[in-house]
Formats: C-alpha cells, sequence, structure tokens
C-alpha cells in the first residue's frame, strides 16, 4: 500500500466518521446527545493530556487550569463583549495554548514527580485565585449569556468538530519530525540530546497544542453546563481523570485515549447505580489493569495479536 493512500485512510476515516456522527445529532434525543458530548470532551481531554504524558512522558496534573480557562473565558467573553459564539471560543482555546506555554517554561525545568507536584502546585494556586477573584464572581455560579445557551444537539455537533480537530492534529504531530524527537526525549533524553534534539524548545509547542485543545474542550464544557463555578471548572479531577483513562487504555498510543474514554465513561455511569460502590469499582478495574496490562488495553490487544500472528507462522512453517 503506497504511502498516499496510508495518509489518506489515516486522516480520510476519522473525518468520515465524525461527518456520521455530525449528522447523527438530528436523530439523537437529549440524553444521548448529552451522554455523547459529555464522551467526546472525555475523550478530548484525554487525548490532549496524552501528548504531554503519554507521548512526552511529562506527568502533569495542572491541565484542570486549561479546562477552567477555557470555560470562564468563554462566559466572560460572552458577557462583556458580546462576541459571536464560535470566534469567543476560538480566542478561549488560544488564552489557554497560551497560559500552556507560560507554565510549561518554568515546569520544563522539573523533571519525574517533581513536575508533577510542581503543576499540582501551579492548579492549586489557580483554584484559590480564581475562587477569590470577584471578576468572575468569585465562588458564585457564573451564567452562561443567552449567546451560549444552545441546545444539545448543537452541543453534540462541537464535540464532534472537536474531538476530530484533537485526532487529526495529534496524528500529524505524532507523524511530524517534531513528534518523533518527542517520543525519543521519552525513551532516552540523554541519547537524544546527544544528537541535538532540544528538551525545552521540543516540548513547548507540544504543551501549546495540548492547552488549546483542552481550552477548547472547556469552552464546549461550558456550552453544555450553562453556568460555572470555580470548584467545576478547576477540579483537579481533570486531570486525575485524563491520566486514568490514558493508562487504562494505553498511554503514548494514539487510540488509548478514546478506549480508555469509553471504558470510564460507561464504567461511571453504570456503577453510579450502586452509589457508594462506583468508586471502589473504578478503583480495584484500574488497580487490577495497572497490576496485570501496565501497557494497558492497546498494549494487551497488540500483544494477542501478535501472538497469534506468531503462532500462525510457527504453524505454516511446519
Amino acid at each position: 500500500m503506497s504511502n498516499r493512500i496510508k495518509s489518506l485512510l489515516r486522516y480520510g476515516i476519522p473525518v468520515v466518521i465524525a461527518a456520521v456522527l455530525y449528522f447523527t445529532a438530528q436523530i439523537v434525543d437529549r440524553s444521548q446527545a448529552n451522554d455523547f458530548t459529555g464522551l467526546f470532551l472525555l475523550m478530548t481531554l484525554a487525548m490532549a493530556w496524552n501528548l504531554v504524558g503519554g507521548f512526552g512522558g511529562q506527568f502533569s496534573l495542572g491541565h484542570s487550569i486549561f479546562v477552567g480557562v477555557g470555560s470562564y473565558a468563554t462566559a466572560v467573553i460572552l458577557t462583556t463583549l458580546g462576541w459571536p459564539l464560535i470566534p469567543t471560543m476560538l480566542v478561549a482555546a488560544v488564552m489557554s495554548a497560551l497560559i500552556g506555554l507560560l507554565l510549561a517554561y518554568p515546569l520544563l525545568r522539573l523533571r519525574g514527580p517533581y513536575l508533577a507536584v510542581g503543576s499540582l502546585g501551579m492548579a492549586v494556586a489557580s483554584y484559590g485565585w480564581m475562587i477569590n477573584w470577584n471578576f468572575t464572581k468569585a465562588s458564585q455560579a457564573y451564567a452562561v449569556p443567552p449567546a451560549g445557551q444552545i441546545s444539545l444537539q448543537e452541543t453534540y455537533q462541537f464535540a464532534t468538530i472537536l474531538l476530530l480537530v484533537a485526532v487529526v492534529s495529534i496524528i500529524a504531530l505524532v507523524r511530524s519530525p517534531l513528534g518523533l524527537r518527542l517520543v525519543a526525549l521519552r525513551d532516552n533524553e540523554a541519547g537524544a540530546a546527544s544528537i541535538g534534539v532540544k528538551r525545552v524548545r521540543t516540548l513547548l509547542p507540544v504543551w501549546a497544542l495540548s492547552g488549546l485543545l483542552t481550552g477548547a474542550m472547556g469552552a464546549v464544557y461550558a456550552l453544555q453546563s450553562g453556568s460555572l463555578t470555580v470548584d467545576a471548572t478547576f477540579n483537579i479531577q481533570f486531570s486525575l481523570d485524563a491520566a486514568i483513562v490514558c493508562v487504562i487504555g494505553g498511554l503514548g498510543t494514539l487510540s488509548g485515549p478514546i478506549i480508555g474514554s469509553f471504558i470510564v465513561y460507561y464504567l461511571r455511569k453504570y456503577s453510579a447505580d450502586f452509589q457508594n460502590y462506583a468508586l471502589l469499582i473504578e478503583a480495584v478495574f484500574l488497580v487490577v489493569v495497572v497490576r496485570f496490562f501496565p501497557s494497558g488495553i492497546v498494549g494487551l490487544v497488540s500483544k494477542g495479536y501478535k501472538a497469534i500472528v506468531s503462532r500462525r507462522a510457527d504453524s505454516s512453517s511446519k
């Protein structure tokens, strides 16, 4: 198969799937539209985090900042400036990307657990600042103005487009020279540095793209929620959810965040009926995956496929 055909399939399949999902918005009911929106936003969040945490090996716990900035920027711009919805969401995403650059520059001087703790400290500091800032009504609920109060079906369409953008942009980055340098840094930083790969210079645009996608996710989350609180939008749980999804699905893989999002989202949905046992069920599932399938579901499937191919090759050679 030629490289051109592979490229067409690589980008064409997500576009076709997204087009089908986009036009199904007219036939799904409100409950289904809300579920699909939540699922797609979780996928986008996990894929954005996976750029930094999976492909880059930088375990960040600060992505809740980007969600909060994207959400509040959307609501505040719509309220104070009265801009159209789509330009507002784009500006909110760009603001998150810029903040991603500002946070990444000092954080990338840290490594391993120090980076995780440093990013967590920034997330906690951002939460403390926002909850005392009167400009965003401090700890009170901030209602999204009428311009952002769209139907659940329209929100579902926004989430679909955003997920497509995330998939295509991440595929393009991973397949690019920047993506190769990123993985080289993750696998062997000293070896990558010896051939001229600059750590900070390589990671800064990756953090910017991760912040951009997460901020856009926060903007759509604001439309879905209708009103915002600092407790909800700057919640550290967003960062934890992204990490959990990627660990279950497969860190540093393209399909891992998508598979992990399906599992986590519907595991939470159907285990919610068990009330106090819901968190225990999720915790046990996570421990089992980490203990027995450290490469995640994608790694498990890949090993199974290779074992079957190897067995067939051995049997045919006899």
